[in-house]
Protein backbone atom coordinates (compact mmCIF):
# COMPACT_ATOMS: atom_id res chain seq x y z
CA UNK A 1 0.00 0.00 0.00
CA UNK A 2 1.28 3.37 -0.74
CA UNK A 3 1.07 5.89 1.86
CA UNK A 4 0.50 9.35 0.68
CA UNK A 5 2.96 12.03 1.99
CA UNK A 6 0.79 15.34 3.41
CA UNK A 7 3.20 17.87 3.99
CA UNK A 8 1.31 19.99 6.73
CA UNK A 9 0.27 16.55 8.87
CA UNK A 10 3.82 15.37 8.90
CA UNK A 11 4.99 18.86 10.43
CA UNK A 12 2.31 18.61 12.78
CA UNK A 13 3.67 15.13 14.08
CA UNK A 14 7.55 15.80 14.15
CA UNK A 15 6.41 18.96 16.05
CA UNK A 16 4.31 16.81 18.78
CA UNK A 17 7.23 14.26 18.89
CA UNK A 18 9.59 17.09 19.86
CA UNK A 19 6.69 18.15 22.44
CA UNK A 20 6.81 14.43 23.98
CA UNK A 21 10.51 14.56 23.99
CA UNK A 22 11.33 17.41 26.15
CA UNK A 23 11.61 16.97 30.24
CA UNK A 24 11.63 13.55 31.54
CA UNK A 25 9.67 11.48 29.53
CA UNK A 26 9.60 7.62 29.70
CA UNK A 27 11.92 5.58 27.57
CA UNK A 28 8.69 4.35 25.73
CA UNK A 29 7.62 7.95 24.37
CA UNK A 30 11.28 8.20 23.19
CA UNK A 31 11.41 5.22 21.31
CA UNK A 32 7.54 6.45 19.96
CA UNK A 33 8.85 9.74 18.27
CA UNK A 34 11.83 7.27 16.55
CA UNK A 35 9.36 4.90 15.25
CA UNK A 36 7.36 8.12 14.25
CA UNK A 37 10.51 9.72 12.64
CA UNK A 38 11.58 6.50 10.84
CA UNK A 39 8.32 6.38 9.16
CA UNK A 40 8.07 10.22 8.05
CA UNK A 41 12.12 9.69 6.10
CA UNK A 42 10.74 6.50 4.82
CA UNK A 43 7.69 8.06 3.08
CA UNK A 44 9.82 10.81 1.85
CA UNK A 45 12.16 8.61 0.91
CA UNK A 46 10.24 6.66 -1.32
CA UNK A 47 7.90 9.58 -2.33
CA UNK A 48 10.77 10.91 -3.94
CA UNK A 49 12.05 7.60 -5.49
CA UNK A 50 7.99 7.29 -6.87
CA UNK A 51 8.15 10.83 -8.70
CA UNK A 52 11.55 9.88 -10.01
CA UNK A 53 10.68 6.52 -11.53
CA UNK A 54 8.16 7.87 -12.96
CA UNK A 55 10.18 11.09 -14.53
CA UNK A 56 12.42 8.10 -15.99
CA UNK A 57 9.67 6.18 -16.99
CA UNK A 58 8.31 9.11 -19.04
CA UNK A 59 11.68 9.91 -20.84
CA UNK A 60 12.21 6.35 -22.03
CA UNK A 61 8.67 6.28 -23.29
CA UNK A 62 9.85 9.52 -25.73
CA UNK A 63 12.92 8.55 -26.42
CA UNK A 64 10.91 4.96 -28.10
CA UNK A 65 8.38 7.52 -29.26
CA UNK A 66 5.72 5.89 -27.38
CA UNK A 67 3.69 8.99 -27.40
CA UNK A 68 0.45 7.44 -25.91
CA UNK A 69 2.37 6.17 -22.57
CA UNK A 70 4.64 9.16 -22.58
CA UNK A 71 1.55 11.65 -22.31
CA UNK A 72 0.51 10.17 -19.42
CA UNK A 73 4.04 9.36 -17.47
CA UNK A 74 4.83 12.97 -18.00
CA UNK A 75 1.29 14.61 -17.04
CA UNK A 76 2.70 12.42 -13.67
CA UNK A 77 5.87 13.12 -13.71
CA UNK A 78 4.75 17.29 -13.93
CA UNK A 79 2.23 17.08 -11.12
CA UNK A 80 5.01 15.27 -8.88
CA UNK A 81 7.25 18.21 -9.91
CA UNK A 82 5.93 21.57 -10.51
CA UNK A 83 8.98 23.25 -11.06
CA UNK A 84 10.44 20.76 -13.84
CA UNK A 85 10.54 22.87 -17.04
CA UNK A 86 11.47 19.12 -19.08
CA UNK A 87 7.88 17.81 -18.53
CA UNK A 88 6.21 20.11 -19.86
CA UNK A 89 8.20 21.09 -22.93
CA UNK A 90 8.22 17.39 -24.08
CA UNK A 91 4.10 17.57 -23.45
CA UNK A 92 3.85 20.48 -25.90
CA UNK A 93 6.37 18.90 -28.15
CA UNK A 94 3.96 15.48 -28.07
CA UNK A 95 1.00 17.55 -28.85
CA UNK A 96 2.90 19.55 -31.60
CA UNK A 97 3.56 16.09 -33.04
CA UNK A 98 0.32 14.95 -33.16
CA UNK A 99 -1.42 18.17 -34.52
CA UNK A 100 -3.18 18.81 -30.93
CA UNK A 101 -3.47 22.56 -31.22
CA UNK A 102 -5.53 23.08 -28.16
CA UNK A 103 -4.06 20.65 -25.79
CA UNK A 104 -0.40 22.42 -26.96
CA UNK A 105 -1.69 25.79 -26.64
CA UNK A 106 -3.25 24.99 -23.17
CA UNK A 107 -0.27 23.77 -21.88
CA UNK A 108 1.70 26.53 -23.56
CA UNK A 109 -0.39 29.26 -21.17
CA UNK A 110 0.01 27.01 -18.19
CA UNK A 111 3.54 27.09 -19.07
CA UNK A 112 4.07 30.85 -19.42
CA UNK A 113 2.26 31.10 -15.97
CA UNK A 114 4.68 28.70 -14.02
CA UNK A 115 7.77 29.43 -16.31
CA UNK A 116 7.39 32.67 -17.06
CA UNK A 117 11.43 32.63 -18.23
CA UNK A 118 10.85 30.26 -21.54
CA UNK A 119 10.20 32.02 -24.64
CA UNK A 120 9.04 28.89 -26.45
CA UNK A 121 5.76 29.02 -25.08
CA UNK A 122 5.39 32.87 -25.31
CA UNK A 123 5.84 31.94 -29.11
CA UNK A 124 3.80 29.26 -29.40
CA UNK A 125 0.85 30.84 -27.13
CA UNK A 126 1.04 33.82 -29.57
CA UNK A 127 1.35 32.50 -32.91
CA UNK A 128 -1.72 30.23 -32.53
CA UNK A 129 -3.57 33.21 -31.08
CA UNK A 130 -2.56 34.79 -34.70
CA UNK A 131 -3.81 32.17 -37.19
CA UNK A 132 -7.06 31.53 -34.93
CA UNK A 133 -7.79 35.54 -36.09
CA UNK A 134 -7.50 36.13 -31.78
CA UNK A 135 -5.28 38.81 -32.70
CA UNK A 136 -6.09 40.94 -29.19
CA UNK A 137 -4.67 37.93 -27.47
CA UNK A 138 -1.60 37.57 -30.03
CA UNK A 139 -0.84 41.25 -29.12
CA UNK A 140 -0.69 40.62 -25.50
CA UNK A 141 1.42 37.85 -25.64
CA UNK A 142 3.91 39.37 -28.02
CA UNK A 143 3.78 42.56 -26.09
CA UNK A 144 4.49 40.72 -22.60
CA UNK A 145 6.93 38.77 -24.53
CA UNK A 146 8.91 41.86 -25.80
CA UNK A 147 8.84 43.72 -22.75
CA UNK A 148 11.10 40.52 -21.14
CA UNK A 149 13.16 40.24 -24.17
CA UNK A 150 13.50 43.52 -26.20
CA UNK A 151 16.17 42.61 -28.44
CA UNK A 152 14.66 39.23 -29.82
CA UNK A 153 14.05 39.77 -33.28
CA UNK A 154 11.35 37.35 -33.27
CA UNK A 155 8.83 38.82 -30.48
CA UNK A 156 9.61 42.02 -32.37
CA UNK A 157 8.50 41.02 -35.69
CA UNK A 158 5.71 39.28 -34.06
CA UNK A 159 4.61 42.46 -32.60
CA UNK A 160 5.02 44.44 -35.47
CA UNK A 161 3.14 41.92 -37.39
CA UNK A 162 0.05 41.74 -34.99
CA UNK A 163 -0.11 45.20 -35.23
CA UNK A 164 0.36 45.65 -38.85
CA UNK A 165 -2.72 43.04 -39.11
CA UNK A 166 -4.82 45.11 -36.66
CA UNK A 167 -4.16 48.37 -38.59
CA UNK A 168 -5.13 47.28 -42.30
CA UNK A 169 -7.92 45.43 -40.76
CA UNK A 170 -9.03 49.49 -38.58
CA UNK A 171 -8.25 51.02 -41.78
CA UNK A 172 -10.42 48.52 -44.42
CA UNK A 173 -13.34 49.73 -41.88
CA UNK A 174 -12.69 53.18 -42.25
CA UNK A 175 -11.43 53.53 -38.41
CA UNK A 176 -8.21 55.72 -39.75
CA UNK A 177 -7.24 57.04 -36.49
CA UNK A 178 -7.04 53.41 -34.74
CA UNK A 179 -5.83 52.63 -37.82
CA UNK A 180 -2.89 54.97 -37.20
CA UNK A 181 -1.92 54.49 -33.67
CA UNK A 182 -0.99 50.61 -34.96
CA UNK A 183 0.50 51.31 -38.04
CA UNK A 184 2.76 53.88 -36.36
CA UNK A 185 3.43 51.35 -33.63
CA UNK A 186 4.03 48.93 -36.46
CA UNK A 187 6.85 51.06 -38.17
CA UNK A 188 8.56 51.50 -34.98
CA UNK A 189 9.26 48.13 -34.10
CA UNK A 190 10.06 47.76 -38.05
CA UNK A 191 11.07 50.83 -39.75
CA UNK A 192 12.10 49.14 -43.11
CA UNK A 193 9.01 47.58 -43.42
CA UNK A 194 7.14 48.48 -46.41
CA UNK A 195 3.50 47.37 -45.98
CA UNK A 196 3.45 48.96 -42.79
CA UNK A 197 4.25 52.31 -44.19
CA UNK A 198 2.14 52.17 -46.97
CA UNK A 199 -0.97 51.41 -45.01
CA UNK A 200 0.11 54.32 -42.43
CA UNK A 201 0.87 56.75 -45.50
CA UNK A 202 -3.12 55.18 -46.72
CA UNK A 203 -4.08 55.86 -42.69
CA UNK A 204 -3.11 59.57 -43.05
CA UNK A 205 -4.30 60.40 -46.71
CA UNK A 206 -7.60 59.52 -45.09
CA UNK A 207 -7.37 61.04 -42.00
CA UNK A 208 -6.80 64.56 -44.42
CA UNK A 209 -3.01 64.90 -43.77
CA UNK A 210 -1.51 64.82 -46.98
CA UNK A 211 1.70 66.64 -46.11
CA UNK A 212 2.31 63.29 -43.76
CA UNK A 213 1.21 61.02 -46.33
CA UNK A 214 3.23 62.13 -49.23
CA UNK A 215 6.40 61.53 -46.65
CA UNK A 216 5.53 58.50 -45.60
CA UNK A 217 5.16 57.03 -49.13
CA UNK A 218 7.94 58.60 -50.15
CA UNK A 219 9.89 56.62 -47.81
CA UNK A 220 7.91 53.61 -48.75
CA UNK A 221 9.56 54.37 -52.82
CA UNK A 222 13.14 55.13 -51.05
CA UNK A 223 13.08 51.49 -49.16
CA UNK A 224 11.28 49.78 -52.44
CA UNK A 225 11.21 51.85 -55.49
CA UNK A 226 9.14 49.25 -57.13
CA UNK A 227 6.76 48.82 -54.40
CA UNK A 228 2.82 48.16 -55.65
CA UNK A 229 1.07 51.20 -55.48
CA UNK A 230 3.38 53.12 -53.81
CA UNK A 231 3.35 55.76 -56.91
CA UNK A 232 -0.32 55.05 -57.17
CA UNK A 233 -0.92 56.88 -53.69
CA UNK A 234 1.82 59.57 -53.92
CA UNK A 235 0.02 60.38 -56.81
CA UNK A 236 -3.19 60.52 -55.12
CA UNK A 237 -1.53 62.61 -52.48
CA UNK A 238 -0.04 65.01 -54.83
CA UNK A 239 -3.19 65.48 -56.93
CA UNK A 240 -5.09 66.89 -53.45
CA UNK A 241 -2.06 68.74 -52.94
CA UNK A 242 -2.79 70.83 -56.28
CA UNK A 243 0.82 69.35 -57.71
CA UNK A 244 -0.86 68.18 -61.10
CA UNK A 245 2.97 67.67 -63.00
CA UNK A 246 4.30 65.49 -59.78
CA UNK A 247 1.08 63.61 -59.33
CA UNK A 248 0.66 62.96 -63.12
CA UNK A 249 4.67 61.67 -63.39
CA UNK A 250 3.55 59.16 -60.16
CA UNK A 251 0.78 57.74 -61.93
CA UNK A 252 2.56 57.33 -65.04
CA UNK A 253 5.23 55.65 -63.38
CA UNK A 254 3.10 53.33 -61.86
CA UNK A 255 1.19 52.30 -65.02
CA UNK A 256 3.89 51.73 -66.67
CA UNK A 257 5.29 49.47 -63.48
CA UNK A 258 1.75 47.67 -62.83
CA UNK A 259 -0.59 48.35 -66.18
CA UNK A 260 -3.37 46.16 -65.36
CA UNK A 261 -4.69 48.71 -62.06
CA UNK A 262 -7.06 50.56 -63.51
CA UNK A 263 -7.81 53.69 -60.53
CA UNK A 264 -3.93 55.06 -62.15
CA UNK A 265 -5.75 55.44 -65.40
CA UNK A 266 -8.98 56.94 -63.53
CA UNK A 267 -6.84 59.19 -61.10
CA UNK A 268 -4.61 60.04 -64.41
CA UNK A 269 -7.75 60.80 -66.00
CA UNK A 270 -9.08 63.18 -63.25
CA UNK A 271 -5.44 65.45 -63.20
CA UNK A 272 -5.49 65.59 -66.94
CA UNK A 273 -9.08 66.65 -66.78
CA UNK A 274 -8.35 68.73 -63.79
CA UNK A 275 -5.60 70.61 -66.25
CA UNK A 276 -7.83 70.73 -69.02
CA UNK A 277 -5.94 68.28 -71.62
CA UNK A 278 -9.31 66.90 -72.20
CA UNK A 279 -8.51 64.14 -74.63
CA UNK A 280 -5.72 62.85 -72.57
CA UNK A 281 -8.47 62.50 -70.07
CA UNK A 282 -10.85 60.76 -72.08
CA UNK A 283 -8.29 58.61 -73.27
CA UNK A 284 -7.72 57.18 -69.62
CA UNK A 285 -10.81 57.44 -68.59
CA UNK A 286 -12.33 54.95 -71.56
CA UNK A 287 -9.29 52.58 -70.45
CA UNK A 288 -10.90 53.15 -66.75
CA UNK A 289 -14.06 52.18 -68.03
CA UNK A 290 -12.91 48.97 -70.39
CA UNK A 291 -10.94 47.69 -66.80
CA UNK A 292 -14.24 48.65 -64.78
CA UNK A 293 -16.48 48.65 -66.78
CA UNK A 294 -19.12 48.94 -63.38
CA UNK A 295 -17.87 51.16 -61.71
CA UNK A 296 -20.22 54.35 -61.53
CA UNK A 297 -17.65 56.64 -60.72
CA UNK A 298 -15.40 56.44 -63.47
CA UNK A 299 -18.55 56.18 -66.05
CA UNK A 300 -19.83 59.46 -64.16
CA UNK A 301 -16.27 61.18 -64.27
CA UNK A 302 -15.68 59.84 -68.18
CA UNK A 303 -19.32 61.19 -69.16
CA UNK A 304 -18.15 64.83 -67.97
CA UNK A 305 -15.44 64.54 -70.08
CA UNK A 306 -17.62 63.69 -73.22
CA UNK A 307 -19.51 66.84 -72.50
CA UNK A 308 -16.92 69.02 -72.16
CA UNK A 309 -15.67 67.44 -75.66
CA UNK A 310 -18.80 68.16 -76.68
CA UNK A 311 -19.48 64.24 -77.08
CA UNK A 312 -23.16 64.79 -76.01
CA UNK A 313 -24.39 61.53 -76.97
CA UNK A 314 -21.36 59.79 -75.35
CA UNK A 315 -21.96 61.67 -72.01
CA UNK A 316 -25.74 61.09 -71.93
CA UNK A 317 -25.17 57.10 -72.19
CA UNK A 318 -22.11 57.27 -69.29
CA UNK A 319 -24.58 59.55 -66.91
CA UNK A 320 -27.50 57.02 -67.14
CA UNK A 321 -25.23 53.78 -66.52
CA UNK A 322 -23.80 55.42 -63.81
CA UNK A 323 -27.77 56.34 -62.19
CA UNK A 324 -28.09 52.42 -62.49
CA UNK A 325 -25.42 51.44 -60.85
CA UNK A 326 -25.51 54.17 -58.23
CA UNK A 327 -29.45 54.98 -58.00
CA UNK A 328 -28.98 56.91 -54.67
CA UNK A 329 -25.98 59.28 -55.59
CA UNK A 330 -27.44 62.52 -56.79
CA UNK A 331 -24.72 63.62 -59.01
CA UNK A 332 -24.83 61.82 -62.40
CA UNK A 333 -28.93 62.49 -61.68
CA UNK A 334 -28.44 66.12 -61.66
CA UNK A 335 -25.76 65.70 -64.37
CA UNK A 336 -27.93 64.33 -66.48
CA UNK A 337 -31.02 66.31 -65.84
CA UNK A 338 -28.57 69.50 -66.94
CA UNK A 339 -27.45 67.68 -70.26
CA UNK A 340 -31.09 66.78 -70.97
CA UNK A 341 -32.37 70.85 -69.83
CA UNK A 342 -29.92 71.99 -72.36
CA UNK A 343 -31.21 69.59 -75.26
CA UNK A 344 -34.24 70.36 -75.10
CA UNK A 345 -35.82 67.69 -72.83
CA UNK A 346 -37.38 70.07 -70.44
CA UNK A 347 -39.74 67.38 -69.32
CA UNK A 348 -37.66 64.68 -68.33
CA UNK A 349 -35.08 66.87 -67.21
CA UNK A 350 -37.67 68.56 -64.59
CA UNK A 351 -38.36 64.91 -63.17
CA UNK A 352 -34.92 64.75 -62.60
CA UNK A 353 -34.17 67.88 -60.85
CA UNK A 354 -36.79 66.64 -58.56
CA UNK A 355 -35.36 63.61 -58.25
CA UNK A 356 -32.09 65.01 -57.68
CA UNK A 357 -33.31 67.34 -55.04
CA UNK A 358 -34.68 64.40 -53.16
CA UNK A 359 -31.51 62.18 -52.60
CA UNK A 360 -29.94 65.47 -50.65
CA UNK A 361 -26.54 66.55 -50.74
CA UNK A 362 -24.00 64.34 -52.44
CA UNK A 363 -23.46 61.29 -50.95
CA UNK A 364 -20.01 60.14 -50.24
CA UNK A 365 -19.50 56.81 -50.35
CA UNK A 366 -15.55 57.62 -48.78
CA UNK A 367 -14.20 59.42 -46.52
CA UNK A 368 -12.34 62.79 -46.90
CA UNK A 369 -9.04 62.06 -49.38
CA UNK A 370 -9.66 58.68 -49.44
CA UNK A 371 -10.82 56.50 -52.34
CA UNK A 372 -12.28 52.77 -52.36
CA UNK A 373 -12.75 51.08 -56.03
CA UNK A 374 -12.99 47.64 -54.18
CA UNK A 375 -16.74 48.89 -53.73
CA UNK A 376 -17.31 48.72 -57.40
CA UNK A 377 -19.85 46.04 -58.73
CA UNK A 378 -17.16 44.29 -60.92
CA UNK A 379 -13.91 43.29 -58.67
CA UNK A 380 -10.94 43.76 -59.78
CA UNK A 381 -7.58 42.38 -59.43
CA UNK A 382 -5.43 44.86 -56.56
CA UNK A 383 -1.94 45.03 -56.22
CA UNK A 384 -2.69 45.79 -52.74
CA UNK A 385 -2.52 42.00 -51.65
CA UNK A 386 1.14 42.66 -50.84
CA UNK A 387 0.42 44.84 -48.73
CA UNK A 388 -2.68 43.09 -47.11
CA UNK A 389 -0.52 41.11 -44.03
CA UNK A 390 -0.82 37.57 -43.73
CA UNK A 391 -2.23 36.89 -40.13
CA UNK A 392 0.54 37.17 -37.24
CA UNK A 393 0.94 32.93 -36.35
CA UNK A 394 2.76 31.66 -39.64
CA UNK A 395 6.15 30.95 -37.92
CA UNK A 396 5.73 27.55 -36.73
CA UNK A 397 7.68 26.82 -33.60
CA UNK A 398 7.53 24.75 -30.73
Amino acid sequence: MIVHYDEKDAGHRAGRCAQLGTGTRIRATHGLCQHLSGILFAIWISTAYLHADVCNQARDAVQRRDLSAAEGLLKQCAAANPTLLGPVLDLCGIYQAQGRGEDLVRTASEGIKHFPGERRFYLTVANHAGRSSQYERALEVFSEAHRRWPQDEQFKDGLASVHLYLGTQQLDKGQNEEAERHLRRAVTLSERDVDARLNLGRALHNLNRSVEAEEEFSRVIAIDPKAPLARFHRGMVRQALGDLDAAIADLSEEIRQNPAYPPSYFSRGKAYQTKGLLNEACTDLDMAVQKMPDNARILFARGRCWLQLGQVAGAESDFRKAMVLEPENPEPINALAQLLWRSGKKEEAERLFKQGREKGLAVRTAQPGEIRFEGSTKAVQNPTTRHRPKPPGSTNSK
